[in-house]
């Protein structure tokens, strides 16, 4: 018999074959084995009294949302069989367009379709000021501005699941995954708190990740808000890559002391053109050349306070970069 994990939990899980609810715990077996049942998955399982049952093992899986654990550094399955991301961001201290990035490359990473949804649209006055923000950054990737505590514009989100369609809400504590969760659900079924005034922070109402069947037809997976959101593959590496390519164009720009910013003959500006480049990408490099600036002008006691600031995951990266470009020109 085949059923679908809805929860999971420390010691078991909930799956559901049709209407059919169960706890389940998992056969002996699985602890030899490296990959546990996760939300979403589809299971083979042995029916037993009482409403429980034994998972036997995990149908293959359409697709999987994997982190890298703070923790340990390894892959983490977050949920599986998933066919769309919703990352919903809110529009209030929430907004933050580099995390809005970092989620867009999971979901990417993951090999599964994205839609950006900006919630709270009901505290701005200028709404298509950050939708226009938000397009210039994901380019062709669907946004939608809604308010899930009034409705607005909900419709047209909901209008994004097909009856065979599962959703994964992700985003940060506050962002309002469980309103809009509720509101899908036509019912009050997940808690609600507010947000902290000076931050817009969540207080993580919603503890694990739950699978939903929506009235309308497909599925809902809503999860807490995630305070790591480590990549799988996204290291220093890659972020030193970028960096190296940057300095390596600017050896091509027509002048010594050029900016990057509207310079005529600017190699790095024509690779933005190209797309080989993006605009924010420039902005951090820049950014990084500011606070390396900074730091070498200060003596020993300021630059040791300034190495513990956020500076210092800068200078970490643009010495990598550096190490390499010395590297590849021996």
């Amino acid at each position: 018999m085949q059923a679908r994990v809805t929860e999971e939990h420390k010691t078991n899980y909930i799956i559901k074959d049709g209407d059919k609810e169960m706890v389940a715990t998992v056969r002996g077996t699985f602890f030899s084995d490296d990959e546990f049942p996760k939300v979403g998955d589809w299971v083979e399982y042995t029916d037993l009294s009482d409403e429980k049952a034994v998972i036997e093992s995990i149908l293959p899986r359409t697709s999987v949302v994997v982190r890298r654990s703070a923790h340990t550094g390894a892959p983490q399955t977050i949920v599986a069989n998933v066919d769309v991301i919703f990352v919903v961001m809110g529009l209030d201290g929430d907004f933050n367009l580099s995390r809005l990035e970092r989620y867009l490359l999971l979901a990417a990473q993951s090999e599964v379709d994205s839609v950006v949804v900006l919630n709270k649209c009901d505290q701005v006055e200028d709404v298509a000021e950050y939708v226009q923000q938000i397009k210039a950054v994901v380019g062709a990737t669907p946004v939608f501005a809604i308010s899930a505590k009034t409705g607005e514009g909900m419709e047209k989100l909901q209008e994004q699941i097909d009856v065979d369609t599962t959703v994964a809400l992700l985003g940060s504590s506050g962002a309002g995954k469980s309103t809009i969760t509720n509101w899908l659900l036509q019912s009050e079924t997940q808690s609600v708190s507010g947000v902290r005034g000076d931050d817009s922070r969540g207080r993580h109402t919603t503890t694990s990740r739950q699978l939903f069947s929506l009235p309308s037809g497909g599925f809902i997976i809503d999860t807490p808000g995630m305070r790591e959101l480590g990549l799988v593959g996204g290291t220093e590496e890659d972020d030193a890559e970028v960096f190296l390519k940057i300095e390596e164009l600017s050896e091509q720009c027509k002048f010594r002391n050029c900016d990057h910013d509207k310079s005529q003959g600017c190699a790095v500006l024509e690779a933005i053109e190209r797309g080989d480049v993006t605009e924010r990408q420039l902005q951090n490099y820049l950014k990084l050349q500011r606070e390396r600036a900074f730091e070498e002008s200060k003596n020993d006691d300021d630059f040791e306070h300034q190495k513990r600031n956020k500076g210092k995951a800068f200078q970490k990266v643009y010495k990598k970069a550096m190490s390499q470009k010395r590297f590849k020109r021996g």
